[in-house]
């Protein structure tokens, strides 16, 4: 069964081609290691050449034995082995430490990929993950991308992010380990509900299922058809961003402020985004009220008014809107 998915899967979002190379991010749990084993029985159909890619965040006292259970699993199986050891709390400034993990474990994908030369990443992500991703989301406050949760196949600057256990759910991995009598790491720190992910796992999530058993799929089609939506209207905001833009000023940019005025509400929150993404990379802490701010600035600010956001200086000038990277 979970071969099947996992080939309907590549074949239905053109995850894999013929030869590729392609890294795995391995964590050492059950789902990365059965994306392992699983790419492994693929080798041979698809010509793969197959990097696993292991980042040790130093955040537990498993998190060696982690790395030295992968390096020793692939030395068996005989696949190339890559690893990173950073103590994450050195890196922590305060905002989120998962956040933190997060940026340090793709900083290291990127940097294997440059090595390497490898441009294609495989994560073991599952339809699972993707229901309490959405939750989660719901429940911190998000708009059309974040009810997204994550792609199938996503860009990440160089990378190509692949997850081919997007349709398959947790048990189905479970099961499929234990019939081929597969060993992983379990994470002890995923039975506590401290963290919000595990709360909407142990918690939540088995309260929706009493009310709908099939709670996961809804939540799987409801992140798949947001997708849909919400490209359309990312791929139309991002043509009006380039028609408004205008010349680079330093390490900014500017945008036409009569265009902006005549953009749809939704429109102007995209291309706005967009605008700040181009500034500071991302988009993390830019929330709703921020936009407001933004949408009072262009209809109603004077001349050089400004107003400060999260990294980032918005100047509402005679014929166009800077912004600037705010330089503490």
């Amino acid at each position: 069964m979970l071969k099947k998915t996992l080939l309907k899967t590549i074949n239905e979002y053109d995850l894999l081609k013929r030869k590729d190379k392609v890294l795995l991010g391995v964590s050492g749990g059950p789902d990365s290691i059965a994306l392992l084993y699983s790419f492994i029985s693929l080798e041979k159909k698809y010509k793969l050449k197959i990097i696993c890619v292991h980042f040790n965040h130093g955040l537990r006292e498993e998190s060696d034995r982690e790395e030295k259970f992968i390096r020793d699993l692939c030395k068996r199986l005989e696949i190339e082995f890559i690893s990173e050891k950073k103590m994450v709390n050195d890196f922590f400034t305060g905002d989120s430490l998962e956040q933190t993990a997060r940026k340090l474990r793709f900083d290291f994908f990127l940097k294997v990929s440059r090595q390497t030369k490898i441009k294609k990443l495989a994560l073991a992500h599952h339809k699972d993950d993707l229901a309490e991703t959405v939750l989660m989301r719901i429940i911190r406050g998000t708009g059309l991308k974040g009810l997204r949760g994550f792609l199938p196949k996503s860009n990440f600057k160089s990378l190509t992010v692949v997850r081919p256990f997007i349709d398959l759910e947790k048990d189905q991995i479970l099961n499929w380990l234990d019939k081929k009598n597969i060993s992983f790491c379990l994470d002890k720190s995923n039975r506590s509900i401290k963290f919000l992910r595990n709360k909407i796992r142990i918690k939540l999530l088995p309260q929706l299922e009493a009310i709908n058993e099939s709670i996961t799929d809804r939540l799987s089609d409801l992140a798949v058809n947001t997708g849909l939506d919400y490209d359309f209207i990312y791929n139309f905001s991002e043509r009006e961003f380039r028609r408004l833009r205008q010349k680079k000023s330093g390490r900014g940019l500017s945008l036409d402020l009569k265009g902006l005025r005549e953009l749809h509400p939704a429109i102007f929150n995209n291309v706005i985004r967009i605008a700040i993404e181009q500034i500071k990379g991302d988009t993390r802490r830019i929330d709703q009220a921020h936009l407001a701010e933004v949408k009072k600035l262009v209809l109603e600010g004077r001349d050089q008014a400004s107003i400060h956001l999260p990294k980032v200086v918005i100047k509402k000038e005679k014929k166009a809107v800077s912004i600037q990277p705010l330089i503490l």
